[in-house]
């Protein structure tokens, strides 16, 4: 999916500049505004405000103005319109926020629950390993005695860590026969080498 960045501006407001002549032909009551908030849009999808626009227009005489053509005193009138950038124009940011809420939120869970899992390690665990050369893989426990822990290394690996799931098929659990001490297991997790066990609900209930 292409995503496209950019910008673009919406009407938030149009009204007259009260008790104010045309520049041009001097007529009162005749200048219009219209504001028009710019704002950033990620695949059109709006993320934040950034600006505003303010154009002017002489209903009597059509001629156009800037802002800055005005009279002090009727940029200062502009100036106290209320003209707030509507709610919708920051979707993208709170939708990015929730999403960052939740991914934190989850980690925590996650981390909570891998550290309870860890304690008790049961037949049919898979835990989701970062290796030493910067990749990620998991293996999966095949036997458990009250001071080893026998387990089966997958045969590949994943340059990101929630591609690890992808690779958690029977087939790619072979010939790595790796065991370890409890203690060894527990090193693994403080050390930030275990970072994730998914226990299958088949050995939940599993009697080592």
């Amino acid at each position: 999916m292409m995503v496209l960045i950019g910008t673009r501006d919406s009407n938030v407001k149009n009204g007259n500049i009260l008790n104010e002549k045309c520049p041009k032909c001097h007529e009162e009551n005749t200048l219009d505004f219209s504001i028009y908030r710019k704002y950033t849009h990620l695949t059109m999808i709006p993320l934040f405000p950034v600006g505003k626009l303010v154009f002017i227009k002489c209903n009597h005489c059509q001629e156009r103005f800037n802002y800055e053509d005005l009279s002090e005193t009727s940029q200062l009138k502009l100036r106290n319109e209320k003209s707030g950038s509507p709610l919708w124009m920051f979707l993208g940011s709170i939708i990015l926020g929730v999403f960052i809420i939740f991914t934190i939120n989850n980690y925590f869970l996650e981390k909570d629950e891998t550290s309870i899992l860890i304690k008790n390690p049961l037949k049919g665990d898979v835990y989701d390993l970062k290796l030493s050369n910067g990749f990620y893989s998991s293996m999966r426990i095949d036997k458990v005695t009250s001071d080893s822990i026998f387990t089966t290394r997958n045969d590949f690996n994943a340059s990101l860590p929630y591609d690890v799931d992808d690779l958690n098929k029977t087939e790619n659990y072979s010939n790595k026969k790796v065991y370890y001490s409890r203690k060894d297991i527990t090193k693994l997790y403080e050390e930030d080498e275990i970072i994730k066990i998914t226990r299958s609900p088949e050995y939940l209930n599993y009697n080592n």
